[in-house]
């Protein structure tokens, strides 16, 4: 009896969990990330000013590890 109960509240749980993550949007596995300087030449700006814009908030980027890169999209976005 106690086992059923227990596996119903599991079941349950991992339910809800599965539909979190359905409803999360993962990203494109196809994205194709830039370096800084990749960056820089579609921008066509200096590294400074990639830098700056960043700390701004006006360039999006993501963070892998301790390296910074520069989704095509994004730069796709601001650069229309």
């Amino acid at each position: 009896m106690l086992d059923e109960i227990i596996k119903k509240i599991v079941q349950e749980e991992v339910s809800k969990q599965l539909a979190q993550l359905n409803r999360e949007k993962p990203e494109p596995a196809n994205e194709k990330l830039l370096t800084a300087e990749e960056a820089c030449e579609y921008l066509r700006c200096s590294r400074p000013t990639l830098h700056r814009w960043k700390k701004e908030g006006i360039v999006p980027h993501v963070r892998i590890g301790a390296n910074i890169r520069y989704r095509e999209s994004d730069l796709k976005k601001l650069s229309n």
